[in-house]
């Protein structure tokens, strides 16, 4: 699924902090905590936006900006207006930096699952050195499908110029009860680990698929073009967000 960036982000930053968490396991399969996590684990820069305002010199918007209320920012698609424009798309880019690693978390909410197909998460994304994007990189979880998913079920998928995987994971938990969870994307040159809820869910470990290239993070959701407008309001709220490089 190409998650096609363009740019918005938030602050709140939380200064410099020693911290790293780090995981690896097998290719495409459920994973166990490794000692990887201590083997790796070392100074990080860490940048925790509470969304108490939106700094725009730290985070660009794509389309529409989220509303920011009581440290929450609320990411709104609104029914009836077609994909890829402003009401149906609304996502933020984090300025500052482009990431070959580290550790991404958001805590985050969504409303009922809309019936038409929307991305929605945490993303990390470049186009890649081709003009028309087809080698681009991205790590991304998140992604409601009009394909044989489940409210328990999103897509946890890593691309490294053009070659991409797709995983299905069931998180065991109804992600579409308005109720907050944090997801955690990690990655280094060797494996990009899922968390959610602090439970490790998933691991890829084929490195054909693990960008090297500086990618950017990006938040927030979107109408999948081609099967329609949106009949409901959808938003995705975000408490906060956490950058450990």
């Amino acid at each position: 699924m190409r998650f096609s960036a363009r740019r918005p982000l938030l602050i709140g930053l939380a200064g410099l902090v020693a911290a790293g968490t780090l995981a690896a396991g097998t290719a495409y399969a459920s994973a166990s905590a490794s000692t990887k996590q201590q083997a790796q684990a070392a100074a990080a820069t860490v940048v925790r936006d509470q969304f108490d305002s939106l700094n725009q010199n730290v985070w660009h918007c794509e389309f529409t900006c989220p509303t920011i209320s009581g440290g929450l920012a609320k990411f709104n698609l609104k029914p009836g207006i077609p994909a890829n424009q402003a009401g149906s798309w609304s996502k933020i880019g984090y300025r500052p930096k482009r990431f070959t690693k580290g550790s991404f978390t958001i805590r985050f909410a969504l409303t009922q699952r809309p019936k038409q197909p929307v991305w929605w998460g945490l993303a990390l994304w470049d186009d890649g050195p081709a003009a028309n994007g087809s080698q681009f990189n991205e790590i991304n979880f998140g992604y409601t499908t009009d394909q044989s998913f489940t409210n328990t079920q999103l897509r946890f998928e890593s691309a490294k110029r053009g070659h991409d995987v797709s995983l299905k994971v069931d998180t065991g938990v109804n992600l579409y009860d308005g109720k907050f969870h944090t997801g955690t994307l990690e990655y280094a040159s060797d494996y990009v680990a899922f968390y959610l809820d602090d439970r490790l869910l998933k691991v890829i470990s084929d490195e054909s698929v693990i960008p090297t290239d500086p990618m950017e993070l990006v938040i927030g959701p979107r109408l999948v073009a081609g099967k329609g407008n949106l009949t409901q309001t959808f938003t995705e709220t975000v408490d906060w967000v956490k950058i450990e490089s």
